[in-house]
Protein backbone atom coordinates (compact mmCIF):
# COMPACT_ATOMS: atom_id res chain seq x y z
CA UNK A 1 0.00 0.00 0.00
CA UNK A 2 1.34 3.42 -0.94
CA UNK A 3 0.87 6.54 1.16
CA UNK A 4 1.08 10.11 -0.06
CA UNK A 5 3.49 12.63 1.41
CA UNK A 6 1.90 16.08 1.05
CA UNK A 7 5.05 18.14 0.64
CA UNK A 8 7.47 17.74 -2.24
CA UNK A 9 11.06 18.80 -2.81
CA UNK A 10 14.58 17.40 -2.48
CA UNK A 11 14.98 18.24 1.22
CA UNK A 12 11.63 16.64 2.05
CA UNK A 13 12.65 13.50 0.13
CA UNK A 14 16.02 13.37 1.89
CA UNK A 15 14.47 13.82 5.35
CA UNK A 16 11.82 11.14 4.78
CA UNK A 17 14.33 8.65 3.41
CA UNK A 18 16.94 9.37 6.09
CA UNK A 19 14.39 8.57 8.81
CA UNK A 20 13.54 5.23 7.24
CA UNK A 21 17.11 4.13 6.60
CA UNK A 22 18.34 5.20 10.04
CA UNK A 23 15.67 2.95 11.54
CA UNK A 24 16.70 0.09 9.23
CA UNK A 25 20.34 0.57 10.28
CA UNK A 26 19.40 0.50 13.96
CA UNK A 27 17.86 -2.98 13.64
CA UNK A 28 20.62 -4.44 11.44
CA UNK A 29 23.21 -6.76 13.03
CA UNK A 30 26.86 -5.79 12.97
CA UNK A 31 28.84 -6.92 9.95
CA UNK A 32 32.39 -8.21 9.71
CA UNK A 33 35.02 -5.51 9.79
CA UNK A 34 36.98 -5.24 6.59
CA UNK A 35 35.10 -7.77 4.47
CA UNK A 36 35.35 -6.28 0.99
CA UNK A 37 33.12 -8.19 -1.44
CA UNK A 38 34.83 -10.28 -4.09
CA UNK A 39 32.23 -9.39 -6.71
CA UNK A 40 30.69 -6.03 -7.53
CA UNK A 41 26.93 -6.60 -7.44
CA UNK A 42 24.57 -4.25 -9.30
CA UNK A 43 21.39 -6.13 -8.38
CA UNK A 44 19.95 -7.69 -5.22
CA UNK A 45 20.40 -11.15 -6.77
CA UNK A 46 24.05 -12.23 -6.36
CA UNK A 47 25.61 -13.29 -9.63
CA UNK A 48 22.92 -11.73 -11.85
CA UNK A 49 23.90 -8.83 -14.06
CA UNK A 50 27.32 -7.30 -14.70
CA UNK A 51 30.18 -7.09 -12.24
CA UNK A 52 33.07 -4.68 -11.72
CA UNK A 53 33.81 -4.65 -15.47
CA UNK A 54 30.79 -2.37 -15.85
CA UNK A 55 32.90 0.36 -14.20
CA UNK A 56 36.27 -0.64 -15.59
CA UNK A 57 39.66 -0.24 -13.92
CA UNK A 58 39.36 2.16 -10.95
CA UNK A 59 43.07 2.36 -10.12
CA UNK A 60 44.22 5.95 -9.73
CA UNK A 61 40.72 7.40 -10.23
CA UNK A 62 38.52 9.65 -8.09
CA UNK A 63 35.30 7.77 -7.41
CA UNK A 64 32.08 8.54 -5.50
CA UNK A 65 29.14 6.34 -4.58
CA UNK A 66 25.83 8.10 -4.02
CA UNK A 67 23.77 6.16 -1.50
CA UNK A 68 26.61 3.98 -0.23
CA UNK A 69 24.69 2.29 2.60
CA UNK A 70 27.06 0.25 4.73
CA UNK A 71 29.91 0.90 2.34
CA UNK A 72 30.87 -2.39 0.71
CA UNK A 73 30.90 -1.15 -2.88
CA UNK A 74 32.84 2.07 -2.34
CA UNK A 75 35.19 -0.05 -0.20
CA UNK A 76 35.62 -2.30 -3.23
CA UNK A 77 36.73 0.79 -5.20
CA UNK A 78 39.22 1.78 -2.49
CA UNK A 79 40.59 -1.76 -2.23
CA UNK A 80 41.11 -1.83 -5.99
CA UNK A 81 43.29 1.24 -6.17
CA UNK A 82 41.01 4.27 -6.34
CA UNK A 83 42.94 7.46 -5.56
CA UNK A 84 39.87 8.89 -3.79
CA UNK A 85 36.78 6.89 -2.82
CA UNK A 86 33.87 8.92 -1.39
CA UNK A 87 30.83 7.26 0.15
CA UNK A 88 27.77 9.50 0.44
CA UNK A 89 24.57 8.52 2.24
CA UNK A 90 21.59 10.40 3.61
CA UNK A 91 21.42 8.19 6.74
CA UNK A 92 23.91 8.97 9.50
CA UNK A 93 23.57 5.51 11.03
CA UNK A 94 24.40 3.81 7.74
CA UNK A 95 27.58 5.88 7.44
CA UNK A 96 28.47 4.98 11.04
CA UNK A 97 28.20 1.31 10.07
CA UNK A 98 30.31 1.91 6.96
CA UNK A 99 33.02 3.62 9.02
CA UNK A 100 33.10 0.74 11.50
CA UNK A 101 33.59 -1.74 8.68
CA UNK A 102 35.99 0.00 6.31
CA UNK A 103 37.72 3.02 7.83
CA UNK A 104 41.00 1.08 7.80
CA UNK A 105 41.13 1.27 4.00
CA UNK A 106 43.13 4.06 2.39
CA UNK A 107 41.50 6.68 0.18
CA UNK A 108 38.03 6.40 1.78
CA UNK A 109 36.05 9.53 2.71
CA UNK A 110 32.51 9.52 4.12
CA UNK A 111 29.83 12.21 3.74
CA UNK A 112 26.38 12.33 5.37
CA UNK A 113 23.60 14.26 3.67
CA UNK A 114 21.56 14.82 0.55
CA UNK A 115 23.49 13.49 -2.45
CA UNK A 116 23.21 16.63 -4.58
CA UNK A 117 24.39 18.91 -1.77
CA UNK A 118 27.28 16.69 -0.73
CA UNK A 119 28.38 15.99 -4.29
CA UNK A 120 28.56 19.70 -5.10
CA UNK A 121 31.33 20.08 -2.52
CA UNK A 122 33.56 17.31 -3.90
CA UNK A 123 36.47 17.71 -6.32
CA UNK A 124 36.14 16.68 -9.96
CA UNK A 125 35.46 12.95 -10.25
CA UNK A 126 36.30 10.29 -12.82
CA UNK A 127 33.51 7.90 -11.83
CA UNK A 128 30.21 8.31 -10.04
CA UNK A 129 28.06 5.27 -9.28
CA UNK A 130 24.95 4.30 -7.34
CA UNK A 131 23.41 0.89 -6.57
CA UNK A 132 19.74 1.26 -5.66
CA UNK A 133 20.95 4.53 -4.20
CA UNK A 134 20.52 8.23 -4.81
CA UNK A 135 19.54 7.83 -8.49
CA UNK A 136 16.61 5.78 -7.20
CA UNK A 137 15.70 7.78 -4.08
CA UNK A 138 16.34 11.36 -5.24
CA UNK A 139 14.86 13.39 -8.08
CA UNK A 140 17.13 12.76 -11.10
CA UNK A 141 16.16 16.15 -12.55
CA UNK A 142 17.86 17.71 -9.50
CA UNK A 143 20.73 15.24 -9.15
CA UNK A 144 21.88 14.64 -12.73
CA UNK A 145 22.99 18.26 -13.34
CA UNK A 146 25.13 18.13 -10.19
CA UNK A 147 26.68 14.82 -11.24
CA UNK A 148 27.39 16.28 -14.68
CA UNK A 149 29.12 19.26 -13.09
CA UNK A 150 31.29 17.11 -10.81
CA UNK A 151 32.40 14.57 -13.43
CA UNK A 152 35.31 15.41 -15.66
CA UNK A 153 34.53 15.46 -19.41
CA UNK A 154 34.20 11.84 -20.46
CA UNK A 155 33.69 10.74 -16.86
CA UNK A 156 31.50 7.71 -16.18
CA UNK A 157 28.13 7.59 -14.45
CA UNK A 158 26.82 4.09 -13.67
CA UNK A 159 23.86 3.10 -11.55
CA UNK A 160 21.14 0.55 -10.91
CA UNK A 161 17.48 1.14 -10.06
CA UNK A 162 14.38 -0.99 -9.83
CA UNK A 163 12.48 -1.23 -13.07
CA UNK A 164 8.88 0.06 -12.92
CA UNK A 165 6.29 -2.39 -11.73
CA UNK A 166 3.35 -3.22 -13.95
CA UNK A 167 1.03 -0.24 -14.07
CA UNK A 168 3.34 2.00 -12.07
CA UNK A 169 3.35 5.64 -13.15
CA UNK A 170 6.62 7.40 -13.92
CA UNK A 171 8.03 9.96 -11.52
CA UNK A 172 7.93 10.45 -7.77
CA UNK A 173 6.42 7.54 -5.84
CA UNK A 174 6.01 6.71 -2.16
CA UNK A 175 6.37 3.18 -0.79
CA UNK A 176 7.09 1.74 2.64
CA UNK A 177 9.91 -0.05 4.41
CA UNK A 178 8.70 -2.45 7.11
CA UNK A 179 10.71 -2.64 10.32
CA UNK A 180 11.10 -5.84 12.36
CA UNK A 181 8.52 -4.39 14.73
CA UNK A 182 5.98 -4.23 11.92
CA UNK A 183 6.07 -0.44 11.76
CA UNK A 184 5.98 0.81 8.18
CA UNK A 185 7.96 3.92 7.29
CA UNK A 186 7.48 5.82 4.02
CA UNK A 187 10.30 6.13 1.48
CA UNK A 188 10.33 8.28 -1.63
CA UNK A 189 11.67 6.93 -4.89
CA UNK A 190 11.63 7.94 -8.56
CA UNK A 191 10.47 5.37 -11.10
CA UNK A 192 11.34 5.49 -14.82
CA UNK A 193 11.57 2.91 -17.58
CA UNK A 194 14.61 2.46 -19.83
CA UNK A 195 13.47 4.95 -22.50
CA UNK A 196 12.72 7.61 -19.90
CA UNK A 197 16.16 7.14 -18.33
CA UNK A 198 17.83 7.50 -21.72
CA UNK A 199 15.91 10.72 -22.26
CA UNK A 200 16.86 12.06 -18.82
CA UNK A 201 20.54 11.26 -19.36
CA UNK A 202 20.56 12.88 -22.80
CA UNK A 203 18.71 15.94 -21.49
CA UNK A 204 21.31 16.49 -18.78
CA UNK A 205 24.42 16.20 -20.91
CA UNK A 206 25.29 12.50 -20.88
CA UNK A 207 26.11 10.46 -23.97
CA UNK A 208 26.66 6.83 -24.99
CA UNK A 209 23.95 5.66 -22.59
CA UNK A 210 23.51 1.92 -22.13
CA UNK A 211 20.70 0.17 -20.26
CA UNK A 212 20.76 -3.48 -19.21
CA UNK A 213 17.51 -5.01 -17.97
CA UNK A 214 18.26 -7.78 -15.45
CA UNK A 215 15.34 -10.04 -14.61
CA UNK A 216 15.02 -11.50 -11.14
CA UNK A 217 14.96 -15.22 -10.40
CA UNK A 218 12.35 -17.36 -12.10
CA UNK A 219 8.79 -16.23 -11.35
CA UNK A 220 10.04 -12.99 -9.76
CA UNK A 221 7.96 -9.96 -10.83
CA UNK A 222 10.94 -7.66 -10.30
CA UNK A 223 13.55 -6.37 -12.68
CA UNK A 224 16.61 -4.16 -12.23
CA UNK A 225 17.82 -1.60 -14.75
CA UNK A 226 21.61 -1.21 -14.81
CA UNK A 227 22.72 1.91 -16.66
CA UNK A 228 25.87 3.76 -17.62
CA UNK A 229 26.66 6.88 -19.61
CA UNK A 230 29.50 9.33 -20.18
CA UNK A 231 29.59 13.01 -19.33
CA UNK A 232 29.70 14.94 -22.57
CA UNK A 233 33.03 16.64 -23.31
CA UNK A 234 33.37 20.42 -23.30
Amino acid sequence: MQHAIPQVGPMVDASVNARAWNHIAAQAPGQDVGTVPERFEWTCWPGRGPGSEFLGDLAGLRVAELGCGTGEHIAYAAAHGALLAVGVDVAEQRIAQARARFDHLPALVWRVGDAAQELAELPRLDVCFSIYGALWYADPAQLLPVIHNRLRPGGLLAFSVNGPRTGELSGRRVDNLTLDSGVRLPVVHYSYDADAWRHLLDEHGFTDSEVLAVQGPEASPYRTLVLRARRSGD
